[in-house]
Order: structure tokens, then C-alpha cells, then sequence
């Protein structure tokens, strides 16, 4: 076993490690203010894909969904219990983890690491979006509608019709519970994730690397480097795209549920 596979090994290991601390100590992994619930697990999952890009991302991706699963069963009868469904909790964390790290391995490639800081926030904030999108949309298809009957063979349909007898609809629901929580999501990211990885990154991987001949390098060719003004460009695109994709979502909740 080489140096590299057992520093990935110990890294993995110690966020695994804060998953599950994040996971079940109250008010850290998991919040709740009055109706407003929301989450800093997905910050971890974003410091994976900011360091080593798209398979860390889906690994702690992977992380952040299987401990929700187990979480859910802690609150039986509720809504949190639908995400006993692993289409609902494991796919879109995986989904968004694989796709924070394409865009971070991108961005790395063709950037400096001044460059790369610059629209690393932005980023977190609308890759959280895309996050909490995607979740929902996985919650509405495979818990709510039940596409493949799986919410069914687990015995969660009488949460389904209270959850309907409550809210009425889907998209009440994301209006009240989920879009406030959103917003502490997206604030959070921004704030946390590039500062984080940029600590680990200048003080554990910049001066591991030679020891452990770790890849997580930024562009030092001027020539195939994106300016700040072509980063920020690319950022705006994509959150315009993410902001289109969740209106779509809101809008499509809204239809069928009328």
C-alpha cells in the first residue's frame, strides 16, 4: 500500500468520522429553528469536492446520505422517516457531491488558486442550491409520488397521506419548511466551505504533497489559465442554470399539485 492510498485512507476515515458526529449530536449536523429545518452536512461533501474533486465528492456524498438514512429512523411517523427511502437519501447526495467535483476539477485545471478562491464561494452557494433541488425533486419523485413503490414495501404510506393531509401540497411545504432553510444552507456554504479548504489546503495537502505525491494541483500556465473575469463568467452561468433548474422544480410542484 502506497503513501498516497494511506493518507486517502486516514482523510476519509477522519471526515467520516465528522459525519458522524455532524450526524447525531443535536444542532450541528442537523437544525432546528421553529419551522425552519436545514442542514451543514452538505459542507463537508463540498470540502471533499473542493480538495480531490469528483470521487471524493461522490464518496462523501455517499457519507452525508447513508447516515441520513440511518438518522431517519430516529423520527418515525414523520417526514424525516421518508428518507428511509434510499432513492431519497442516498442518490441526490451522491448526485451532488459527483457534480460539485466535476465543476471543481474543471475549475482547478484551469485556474490559479488565487482564481480558484475567488469564485469557490459563489460556487458552494449555488452547487447548495443545486443540492437542495435535487434532494426534493428525489423526495417529491421517489417518497411522495413513489414511482417505484418502494415508500410502499417500507410502510410509509401513512406518513404520505398525513403529509398530504397536512401540507394539502407539496409545494406549501417547500414554502414553508424548506425554502427558509435553504437560505441558511446556501449562507453557510458560502461562508465555511472555501475558507475550510483553503486551511487544509495551504497547511495539510500543500505540505503533504511531496511526502504523499497527492494530485491536487492549480494551473501555473498562464497561457491556459481562465482570468478572474472568464471564472466569474462561468459562476454567473451556472447559477443562472441552477436558479432555472429550482424554478422549474418550484414551478412543476405547483402543477401537479393544484
Amino acid at each position: 500500500m502506497n503513501r498516497k492510498t494511506i493518507f486517502h485512507i486516514a482523510f476519509d476515515a477522519m471526515f467520516l468520522a465528522l459525519f458522524v458526529v455532524f450526524s447525531y449530536i443535536p444542532y450541528i449536523g442537523y437544525i432546528n429553528i421553529g419551522p425552519i429545518a436545514f442542514t451543514t452536512m452538505h459542507i463537508l461533501v463540498l470540502i471533499g469536492a473542493l480538495l480531490f474533486g469528483k470521487w471524493k465528492g461522490a464518496l462523501f456524498g455517499l457519507f452525508m446520505g447513508v447516515l441520513s438514512l440511518l438518522v431517519s429512523l430516529q423520527y418515525p411517523g414523520t417526514i424525516n422517516y421518508l428518507f428511509l427511502n434510499p432513492f431519497v437519501s442516498v442518490l441526490p447526495r451522491i448526485i451532488f457531491g459527483f457534480v460539485s467535483g466535476l465543476v471543481f476539477d474543471f475549475l482547478r485545471k484551469k485556474s490559479t488558486f488565487a482564481g480558484f478562491l475567488t469564485v469557490s464561494a459563489p460556487l458552494c452557494g449555488i452547487l447548495t442550491i443545486f443540492h437542495t433541488t435535487i434532494t426534493l425533486l428525489c423526495l417529491y419523485v421517489f417518497g411522495y409520488l413513489d414511482i417505484f413503490y418502494i415508500s410502499h414495501l417500507m410502510g410509509l404510506e401513512e406518513i404520505i397521506v398525513s403529509f398530504e393531509n397536512l401540507f394539502s401540497s407539496f409545494g406549501n411545504f417547500v414554502v414553508a419548511f424548506i425554502a427558509p432553510g435553504s437560505v441558511c444552507e446556501v449562507a453557510a456554504a458560502i461562508i465555511l466551505a472555501p475558507t475550510i479548504m483553503s486551511v487544509l489546503y495551504k497547511f495539510v495537502i500543500k505540505k503533504s504533497s511531496a511526502i504523499y505525491n497527492l494530485d491536487v494541483n492549480f494551473s501555473q500556465d498562464e497561457n491556459n489559465t481562465l482570468s478572474k473575469k472568464n471564472l466569474i463568467i462561468i459562476t454567473s452561468i451556472l447559477g443562472v442554470i441552477v436558479v432555472l433548474l429550482a424554478t422549474l422544480v418550484l414551478i412543476l410542484f405547483y402543477y401537479f399539485n393544484k
